[in-house]
């Protein structure tokens, strides 16, 4: 009798009969888009990303490979303070943040250590009414700058370490909330980090510091959820990769560059100030995580 031919299953169609037999059908069987809730947005009402948003959509593609789709989603508000942020992302209603990192903040979430800012946030120029900038941009020494008075948002790591640092400081809610008062002399001086301050000076029609700064180290990560550690091993692998193959680099220099070369921080003389607040797990040693012109802050 002749040997009956029985036809074996393509390697497809027997994954799909194993699914079956488990009890999945082939919709269950493909891998769910990572769900990433965030507020990194130019404003509350628009769908474009800021430069955080953009740096986050980097890192996601570049794990994409390992780890799979993933969706981005708008969180639930976008006005919350920093500390209503932390609450948020403790409680697990909102997947990441970012802000400056201190002991504090690396207790309520999980750390991503690659700074966004490269340490330049640490870098503060001091924005106020036209009258005060004339008045204070000549100072020259710290006795002149101890008698400063500055204004600092409460719940921001700058607050204590410019208060520790025996700087004189005002309690602010928000910068938005005390531009009036930064207008009428309330206060003299908002210091900002270099990559931001210009744009907020223009908006509100103020005026920058043009010859000194205050310098700390520091670093501004992305903060994951602790309900979330899958996200925040994907970022970690995203990020690692971007800075390998300098794509990071690039966008940096494509959207942070120009806010640098217009701050003229080779120009400035600097007032370093110590920060007792930067965990000792912060990666100082990898130089190819920091601005050139922040190593001696980073001392």
């Amino acid at each position: 009798m002749p040997t009956k031919h029985i036809p074996i299953p393509s390697l497809a169609a027997a994954t799909l009969l194993a699914g079956l037999v488990a009890g999945f059908t082939p919709l269950t069987m493909a891998a769910e888009p990572l769900v990433v809730r965030h507020n990194f947005f130019l404003d509350a009402s628009s769908g474009t990303l800021n430069y955080k948003g953009e740096v986050l959509t980097l890192i996601l593609e570049k794990s994409k490979a390992k780890y799979g789709p993933y969706v981005m989603k708008k969180g639930a508000q976008q006005d919350w303070s920093q500390s209503q942020s932390y609450k948020q992302l403790e409680q697990g209603n909102l997947d990441l943040m970012s802000s400056m990192t201190s002991y504090a903040r690396e207790q309520s979430g999980l750390p991503i250590r690659y700074c966004l800012y490269k340490g330049l946030l640490g870098v503060r120029i001091g924005m106020g009414s036209a009258p005060a900038v004339a008045a204070l941009d000549g100072l020259k020494t710290r006795d002149e700058l101890n008698h400063v008075k500055l204004g600092q948002v409460f719940d921001w790591p700058d607050y204590a370490i410019q208060t520790e640092a025996g700087l004189q400081v005002q309690r602010l809610t928000s910068v938005a909330s005390s531009i009036e008062s930064l207008k009428l002399g309330t206060f003299q001086l908002l210091p900002l980090g270099i990559v931001e301050v210009a744009p907020i000076a223009k908006q509100h029609d103020l005026k920058t510091i043009s010859t000194w700064a205050i310098a700390y180290p520091t670093a501004y990560y992305f903060f994951v959820s602790k309900k979330r550690p899958e996200l925040a091993q994907r970022l970690e692998y995203g990020f690692e990769q971007a800075i390998k193959d300098h794509s990071f680099d690039e966008l940096f220099a494509r959207r942070i560059g120009p806010l640098i070369a217009a701050a003229e921080l080779d120009r400035r003389k600097l007032f370093h100030i110590r920060n007792p607040y930067l965990p000792r797990a912060t990666p100082l040693a990898r130089k190819e995580l920091w601005h050139p012109l922040v190593s001696s802050i980073l001392q």
